[in-house]
């Protein structure tokens, strides 16, 4: 059979939103495509009292990748677009396990694959979202509300697709790194799932020798940049091996190889010597050490800076306490609060 490559979702209505005063409105996420609705018509209940929102809002998306993260979130209107509740799901299981997600049971599968139910919305710190120590019905104290849809990823004879969107290296990392902080839901949920496995670990120094670090891709910018930022240079160069010197050159200067040639780590471990559950020993080894001596190491440059707080707008930024390392070095970059005005039924 087809592939599928068209996201039919249809929004119902919203309930159990604690804010008063909220007049709510529901963006739908997709790697960097936003599609909201307009905002809901209150039926039921009062404002901040768990009244139903009725939105009745058919969305398309055009998506092939089983990989994307599909970005659910309600805002209230009123002020500066306040986040009230969000809920996650990567598209594969819509196909593999459409009740891996956090949803109140049962969950409705049609004949042709969708599915409808009421789905449960987490708070901003995403805390409950993930489907971990808390199953797939319960949010603990991260529950903010709860959302009815009907979701249908499908094969649709669409014509081709437009040219996708240049982007640089730094930008697509910046989108994979944001949905992976998605995926991992709260982090202090997570470090904590992490200390309660069996597991004890520690390590003596641990020494990095000749290492080499190639950044290219990072800094060239869009392909071809350099060659429209060399032209009139090299329409001068009467052979062709003074132009390849010339493009050489100038690569060079915005895609150099940084070599390390000694990097230690000191020894990890309890004070007695014993063995650390599995977020102290990450803390300890990798985001205290590692991660900030290798950044200053391989982005010690003014321009290596500005790009690393773009990278580090992921997911290790995102968490307080796993990166305090990397802070102590790298300012992060925030994440914008403005939500593109986009009608809400588009195949894109």
């Amino acid at each position: 059979p087809a592939l599928p490559n068209l996201l039919r979702l249809r929004i119902g209505a919203v309930r159990g939103l604690r804010r008063s005063g909220t007049k709510p409105f529901c963006v739908v996420r997709a790697r960097g495509v936003a599609l909201l609705t307009t905002i809901g018509t209150l039926v039921g209940g009062a404002e901040g009292s768990g009244g139903e929102w009725v939105f009745d809002a058919e969305m398309l998306l055009r998506v092939s990748d089983p990989s994307t993260v599909l970005h659910v979130c309600v805002y209230s209107s009123v002020g500066r677009d306040q986040l009230l509740g969000q809920w996650v799901l990567t598209l594969k299981y819509l196909v593999t396990q459409p009740d891996y997600c956090k949803h109140a049971p049962p969950l409705t599968r049609s004949r042709d694959g969708s599915i409808s139910g009421t789905f449960y919305l987490s708070d901003a710190k995403l805390r409950g979202s993930a489907v971990r120590a808390l199953g797939p019905s319960e949010l603990g104290k991260g529950f903010s509300g709860e959302v009815d849809m009907r979701l249908h990823w499908m094969h649709a004879a669409l014509p081709p697709p437009p040219p996708p969107k240049r982007r640089t290296a730094l930008e697509q990392l910046k989108e994979n790194s944001g949905e992976t902080a998605l995926r991992l839901g709260s982090v202090a949920e997570l470090r904590e799932a992490l200390s309660s496995l069996p597991l004890r670990l520690s390590c003596g120094e641990v020494a990095f020798r000749d290492v080499s670090v190639g950044i290219k891709d990072l800094f060239t910018g869009y392909k071809g940049d350099i060659e429209m930022d060399l032209r009139d240079e090299l329409a001068n160069c009467r052979s062709t091996s003074s132009r390849d010197r010339l493009y050489e050159d100038r690569a060079e200067e915005v895609t150099d190889v940084v070599n390390m040639k000694d990097l230690f780590l000191h020894p990890v471990a309890a004070k007695d010597g014993s063995g650390l559950d599995l977020t102290a020993f990450l803390d300890g080894l990798l985001f205290d050490q590692l991660v900030p001596e290798a950044l200053k190491e391989v982005f010690g440059t003014g321009l290596g800076g500005q790009a690393i707080g773009q990278i580090l707008g992921g997911v290790a930024a995102r968490s307080a306490e796993w990166a305090r390392g990397v802070r102590r070095g790298f300012v992060s970059s925030g994440q914008g609060r403005n939500i593109p005005r986009v009608s809400p039924k588009a195949v894109l």
